[in-house]
């Protein structure tokens, strides 16, 4: 079992760090033989977003920027689970975060982290914006991953017990709920909310002028049926009732007709 941690702030080793070390403590108690590789976004090659929107529109092998990002993308996948961990900076994930989600946003358009769970971790100095920051760290979560799990750790200049206190316990129980989905070899259960965003991309992808536009994602999705990956039953069921009422619901608001 292998876990990749991805720091990303500018100060390597500052609270994030140490909480994503109390992590890693607290999983080699449960299994000894997990390895942990820490990749540190301010030691890469990783150059800003242009917005160009190649990666969504034509594919990520067309993005302009030829750096590390490759590298770290195969990183991901050959992780069991993958802790995301940067300090809450205004609000918000610091700047190398938000580059890293930035570059790697078209996974949300064409989802691929289905065998990997995820565990968004933030610090704050104060006492409010963590809410904002795990949420932009679950970014590349939503979308299919065996397991999206937030966890907030208020570290204020001064002492506060109860806060900390809170803390650790909701820290202890992200860890058990984190190795219990990275031990779990079965893939998330699709609900509802799942197949109405493959149904909602799978419909958009066979538009014409979408296609025209975004040819990446209709090669994506023309091969797929009822979801992003193989499901049974009344899953099956649910996928079909949505197909053609997501269909109708963009012949409603475009000027195009699907070419299915």
């Amino acid at each position: 079992m292998k876990v990749l941690t991805i720091i990303g702030s500018p100060r390597k080793k500052g609270n994030t760090y140490k909480v994503t070390k109390r992590i890693e403590s607290k999983l080699l108690s449960i299994n000894s033989s997990i390895s942990f590789e820490y990749l540190f976004l301010a030691d890469c090659d990783l150059k800003m977003c242009r917005g160009c929107f190649c990666c969504f529109a034509k594919g990520e092998n067309t993005c302009p920027l030829k750096d590390d990002l490759n590298t770290i993308y195969e990183k991901t996948l050959q992780a069991d689970g993958i802790i995301l961990a940067a300090p809450t900076y205004a609000m918000g994930v610091p700047a190398l975060m938000k580059n890293f989600i930035d570059r790697l946003s078209y996974t949300l358009h064409r989802p691929c982290f289905f065998d990997q769970s995820f565990l968004a971790v933030s610090t704050v100095g104060g006492l409010v914006g963590l809410k904002e920051t795990l949420n932009q760290l679950s970014l590349l979560a939503s979308a299919g991953a065996k397991k999206s799990l937030k966890v907030g750790v208020p570290m204020p200049p001064i002492s506060m017990p109860l806060l900390e206190n809170k803390a650790a316990k909701k820290l202890k129980k992200s860890v058990k709920a984190f190795y219990s989905s990275m031990n779990n070899v079965k893939r998330h259960k699709p609900g509802f909310g799942d197949f109405a965003y493959f149904a909602a991309f799978k419909t958009m992808s066979q538009f014409e002028s979408y296609k025209e536009e975004c040819p990446a994602d209709y090669e994506y999705y023309k091969e797929k049926e009822a979801y992003f990956y193989p499901v049974k039953g009344m899953r099956v069921f649910l996928s079909k009732v949505l197909a053609p009422i997501m269909r109708l619901s963009f012949k409603l608001i475009a000027k195009d007709t699907a070419s299915t």
